[in-house]
């Protein structure tokens, strides 16, 4: 392992409100090192969110269970593959099971480390946890244990994986076959598919044209989040940064206050030193002239 991904395991195994402060501290120590390209390197790390954080402690300490969500979400995918809505039905239900009983061990895991999660923590969990089956790339973000924030999948594709398809009518399909049965309607049949066939293509034209624009959509809005959520957590970063630099400088004011309320007792202490030296002096002076004058009466 890297001294780069030691450290990262390092930060990302701390709690978010030591994060930057640490963060910022081993940038340093690397940098005075004379590593100046990997100071900047880890410069760029970002805080993690409460729930990224939390899962990404869960899965540090649970690695069997994140094991678990890997395998669910390739049975799904074989699943999709071959079209075996039956198989799909089961594995979608054991799918809330395993997010459900995998969202009380990241709070668990959480729990035990010192850190309750809020609710809104605990719905981001489930929210990245779905999108970590439904989605190759994030479920390796998530299994490497190196969340920055929670996951959301709302595209198209893999989230197909999910959708159950509904059974055929039986009614639909009795009538169907009793239909075709009929010669008398074999050539009125062939003309109302062939209508159909070419409403059908009109149709599916309009909602390929409608899909491709929604999915234009949804990249240019994702792109839009990306960079939002970016800029709020630079912006979190820095207002950390600020906090910490501001409790240090609180820290050292207050030593400053804790000296100089010392060395003014010590100036109280010496200046009642000399007031006291003052009158042992005029004393001193007095009696050597009292002496002297008694001496020159002789």
């Amino acid at each position: 392992m890297s001294r780069y991904d030691e450290i990262v395991d390092e930060l990302y195994g701390l709690t978010p409100d030591v994060f930057v402060k640490r963060r910022n501290e081993i940038a340093k120590e690397v940098k005075a090192d004379g590593e100046t390209s990997l100071a900047k390197d880890i410069s760029k790390l970002r805080r993690p969110t409460q729930a990224a954080w939390a899962i990404n402690q869960w899965v540090r300490a649970n690695p069997d269970d994140c094991d678990q969500v890997t395998a669910l979400a390739a049975d799904l995918s074989a699943a999709q593959r071959r079209s075996a809505a039956d198989t799909m039905r089961e594995l979608s239900r054991r799918r809330q099971e395993l997010i459900n009983s995998s969202v009380d061990g990241v709070a668990g895991t959480a729990s035990s480390l010192g850190v309750g999660l809020s609710d809104s923590a605990v719905r981001e969990v489930a929210t990245t946890l779905r999108a970590a089956i439904a989605d190759a790339e994030i479920l390796t973000d998530l299994r490497h244990g190196r969340l920055v924030t929670s996951a959301e999948y709302s595209g198209f594709g893999p989230a197909g994986v999910f959708v159950v398809p509904d059974p055929p009518d039986e009614s639909k399909r009795k009538d169907s076959h009793d239909h075709d049965a009929d010669p008398e309607n074999v050539d009125t049949d062939s003309a109302d598919e062939s209508e159909d066939s070419d409403e059908d293509a009109e149709v599916r034209r309009e909602l390929e044209a409608r899909i491709a624009r929604a999915e234009d959509d949804e990249q240019s809005a994702r792109k839009s989040l990306g960079d939002a959520s970016s800029a709020v957590d630079e912006a979190s970063s820095e207002v950390d940064e600020l906090v910490a630099e501001a409790r240090d400088l609180r820290e050292q004011l207050s030593r400053v206050e804790d000296s100089l309320r010392f060395a003014r007792q010590r100036l109280s202490t010496a200046e009642e030193g000399r007031s006291e030296a003052k009158v042992a002096l005029r004393d001193a002076v007095a009696e050597a002239n009292k002496l002297r004058a008694a001496l020159a009466d002789l």
